[in-house]
């Protein structure tokens, strides 16, 4: 199983980005680096809680 966050499905419909990983902890970090260096997010819990109800299994 492989978990997958983009971008578009929080409503940031001009980035393509998709991030995957096989656990969430994994995921969460990748998605929150991304963020953070891309969109100049930091995540806090609410927004941890709606990227994660996002999330797809591949």
């Amino acid at each position: 199983m492989t978990l997958e966050f983009a971008c578009h499905r929080v409503g940031v419909t001009d980035c393509k980005s998709v991030t995957t990983a096989d656990t969430r902890e994994e995921l969460l970090a990748k998605v929150a680096e991304h963020a953070e260096r891309d969109h100049g997010v930091v995540l806090n819990g609410t927004l941890i809680s709606y990227a994660l109800s996002t999330v797809h299994e591949t």
